[in-house]
């Protein structure tokens, strides 16, 4: 029997201990240490699905991969799993994955036997990111930097494109660049995506934009970390993909990838907390936010609950991270609203119209008079924002004034909806439900 040890950092620690043990016979067991179930600051590391259970055969993981859900979270995944497989030279499995990866990845878990090379791992700064994006030609996709910088391996940081995670003005940050592939000034798009989204009241993660050269840098500060950027405090994380118990194969269209489920799923996390009702009021905020940017990239990885270090009820939705305004087409029919990636109402349709929307308040537990007015508020912020944001963000990079103009005339699509909106509401449009 194979047993690899679960280590976390419980809050206000910079530290890690020893809290379970992952258990590989014919079936996966999950299995508290007794002397971590005894500490007076012991927490489930997933309060549903990882209750603390002092049952001496543990908690059986039924999943496909062998992983509890947080811990699947934790795993490179995406750019960091194909970086690190490509230096192994051979494939890996998930807990060869958890092994030899760097503990940058999301939440507060590592999986490993060696803890001590985890702990030895330092970041790099966005100092020494510069001369190496500074040196890049102007064709080149920008993430070549980053790869430089990781030496092609350094990060456990999930999703498809290049990142990596440094240290600037005393706090970590996640550093994301151009890649071969993206859509044009990606970076500037999603700088203005995330800033108007903290402008419309949402708690967003908050960005900086930074520009070396011909190239551009987004920065995403790291909500699951604080203190010492070199030996961070961190904070327990789950997915919306965890939290919605979803299994490895669910996809766009999927029922069960739904807004609606994962309200439900909220007022589980978060029971007893005295902000429940706000926290429920920001996620159909976030949903609808989605659908005035054009964000169909919303998918359940692109989500999820974050721990405060409150003890039992320390779990709240996390600050929004990866708005980013990709749809390349105007939805059609307008009126309609776009496809997101997540079901918007209780038919499991995503399509994301204003009508259902504000149909789906009561779910929320959100006053359809105030989201009426919320929606109309933030289409006309963004309708009347978001291209002299664009242009200006965009500006060090792109200085010949025919290739800004094809560049906003390429993302006009994403925010096409909030225009329409904003026009459709001054002509007496009802932003009610039908």
């Amino acid at each position: 029997m194979a047993s690899v040890p679960v280590w976390v950092w419980l809050p206000a620690r910079d530290a890690p201990v020893h809290a379970a043990d992952l258990e590989v016979e014919a079936t996966v067991r999950f299995r508290y240490r007794p002397d971590y179930l005894v500490r007076e600051d012991a927490l489930p590391l997933d309060p549903v699905e990882l209750r603390r259970v002092r049952s001496a055969r543990g908690i059986v993981i039924r999943a496909a991969d062998g992983l509890p859900g947080v811990i699947r979270d934790a795993k490179p995944a995406g750019y960091g799993a194909d970086r690190l497989i490509a230096q192994a030279g051979v494939d890996l499995g998930p807990l060869e994955l958890l092994e030899r990866g760097v503990p940058d990845g999301v939440g507060a878990i590592e999986v490993c036997v060696d803890i001590e090379r985890k702990l030895g791992w330092l970041p790099k700064s966005l100092d020494e990111l510069k001369p190496l994006a500074e040196a890049l030609d102007a064709a080149a996709p920008a993430s070549r930097a980053l790869r430089k910088l990781n030496e092609d391996l350094d990060t456990s940081a999930g999703g498809e494109r290049p990142k990596v995670t440094i240290v600037h003005d005393g706090r970590l940050w996640l550093a994301k660049m151009q890649d071969r592939g993206d859509r044009p000034a990606l970076p500037a798009r999603e700088y203005v995506a995330m800033t108007l989204a903290r402008t419309a009241g949402i708690d967003a993660a908050q960005v900086l934009l930074h520009s070396f050269g011909a190239h551009q840098v987004l920065l995403v500060e790291r909500f699951d970390r604080a203190g010492n950027p070199y030996r961070p405090e961190r904070r327990l994380y789950a997915s919306a993909h965890t939290a919605l118990r979803l299994p490895l194969d669910a996809v766009r269209g999927d029922p069960r990838r739904s807004y609606l489920h994962l309200a439900d799923q909220l007022r589980v996390w978060a029971r007893g907390r005295g902000d429940l009702r706000d926290q429920m009021c920001q996620l159909w905020r976030r949903m609808a936010f989605n659908a005035l940017v054009g964000n169909v990239d919303d998918h359940p990885l692109n989500h999820g609950f974050l721990h405060d270090g409150n003890g039992n009820q320390g779990w709240h939705l996390s600050p929004a991270f990866d708005i980013t305004p990709v749809m390349t087409a105007v939805a059609q029919p307008l009126a309609e609203g776009p496809v997101l990636s997540m079901a918007t109402s209780v038919d499991g349709s995503a399509r994301a119209s204003i009508q259902r929307l504000i149909a789906v308040t009561n779910h929320f537990g959100v006053d359809v008079e105030g989201a009426s007015q919320w929606l109309y508020a933030t289409a006309k912020l963004i309708a009347g924002n978001w291209e002299p944001m664009l242009r200006k963000a965009a500006s060090p990079i792109v200085e010949d004034a025919s290739r800004m103009d094809a560049l906003v005339a390429d993302a006009r699509a994403a925010f096409a909806y909030s225009e329409w909106v904003v026009e459709n509401h001054a002509t007496g449009f009802p932003l009610r439900a039908l």
